[in-house]
């Protein structure tokens, strides 16, 4: 599936008048600058030209300017990068992206081109591997949740850690 196909689906899945406004090109550089990385390509175009998040699963992706959506109860996508990146051993270029509920997150890395996902899982790993890369781009992430796939971040126990 192209990104052209992707956003397609997107706006055909949202009911009309669900979506909020796309994001204002400031709100995209301001979060780049903190990151330190472009946005994926494929996620600057759903923010800037689809809608400031509510999108994806469950449509529950992070807002980049608004927290009274009713899709989320976070906070800016920005402060709740800021938060992530205040833990140990978080790589700088992983950004959240939404929540699955009981603290599970999903998160995008901002260095790659293609947006390698990244999952966290507190529940079934110990804090020190609750983060954990997966084996999806954010286009195949999006085209499962599209799809009907929920695809839930899966934690595999690390090999040789016997805190987890």
């Amino acid at each position: 599936m192209t990104d052209d196909e992707i956003i397609q689906r997107i706006r055909e899945q949202a009911p009309a008048g669900e979506l909020p406004p796309p994001a204002p090109p400031e709100a995209v550089a301001e979060l780049e600058a903190a990151v330190g990385h472009p946005m994926p390509a494929l996620l600057k175009r759903i923010y800037l030209d689809v809608a400031d998040g509510g999108f994806g699963r469950g449509g529950e992706a992070l807002s980049l300017t608004d927290t009274t959506y009713s899709f989320s109860d976070s906070d800016r996508l920005l402060v709740e990068y800021l938060r992530w990146r205040e833990r140990p051993n978080h790589p700088a270029s992983v950004v959240p992206l939404l929540s699955w509920g009981c603290a599970i997150r999903s998160l995008v890395d901002y260095g790659t081109a293609e947006g390698r996902m990244w999952g966290w899982d507190p529940n079934v790993r110990c804090l020190k591997h609750a983060l954990f890369p997966e084996d999806f781009t954010l286009a195949e992430r999006l085209f499962g949740w599209l799809d009907g796939r929920e695809d839930f971040p899966e934690a595999q126990a690390p090999a040789g850690s016997p805190d987890c």
